[in-house]
């Protein structure tokens, strides 16, 4: 809107400019006129490069157009006298028609400035409306996707705590069949100590037994030698 509103201002001065101009024509000599037209072109025209100029080091395309729009004006100018002389027009006339022209010019310069500021505001709007439409979808998504998360991540946290009690389950089970291993480990040692000593026990009995036998023949032998003697 501000945009729009200095290019109504900028319409409103230049018709001034003219009104001026062709009040000036009744009052004033046209030689003494003719001067003054020519300064005002003059200043027209430095303000204008002084434009362009800013335009330049800025980058401004506003600031350039409106410096172009002063070159004209200041063109316009310096060929009041020269047009006027040479087609024969009338001065007030011309001014006239000269200020309705740029009045127009103006006027649908800010007619499209509305219209294309309006379309990027509705543009906008569908833009953000869109968005929110998008939004939801994704925070959907979104959730599913934590969701998806939670339950992998619970999924794999089960999975670790059945890992680790079937690693305890099986310590513990082979700790105890390293613990009844051992014991009938210990029971056959004992056994066998056992037999040992019953197999100990049992030779000596035999090797008493057939000591005395022999003792027994050595006797019978001595007798019989004796009685035959």
């Amino acid at each position: 809107m501000k945009v729009i509103f200095k290019n109504l201002l900028k319409a409103i001065g230049i018709m001034c400019y003219f009104i001026i101009l062709n009040f000036a024509y009744t009052r004033m000599n046209t030689d003494r006129l003719i001067n003054d037209i020519e300064v005002f072109s003059g200043i027209f025209l430095v303000i204008g490069l002084v434009m362009l100029e800013i335009a330049y080091k800025k980058d401004s395309g506003k600031s350039a157009i409106s410096g172009i729009e002063l070159l004209v004006l200041s063109m316009h100018s310096l060929s009041i006298n020269h047009i006027i002389t040479f087609y024969k027009y009338d001065f007030r006339f011309y001014l006239l028609v000269s200020s309705y022209v740029f009045a127009i010019y103006y006027v649908l310069k800010s007619v499209i400035i509305y219209t294309k500021e309006k379309r990027e505001y509705l543009k906008s709007l569908s833009d953000i409306s869109e968005i929110v439409k998008e939004e939801p979808v994704k925070k959907e998504a979104k959730k599913r996707r934590k969701t998806k998360k939670v339950v992998k991540t619970s999924e794999d946290e089960i999975k670790k705590e059945e890992k680790k009690t079937n690693k305890e389950e099986n310590k513990k089970e082979e700790k105890t069949e390293t613990k009844v291993e051992v014991k009938k480990e210990n029971k056959t040692k004992k056994e066998n100590t056992v037999k040992k000593g019953k197999t100990s026990k049992a030779k000596k009995q035999e090797n008493k037994e057939e000591t005395k036998k022999v003792e027994k023949k050595t006797r019978k032998t001595k007798k019989e030698v004796e009685k035959n003697d």
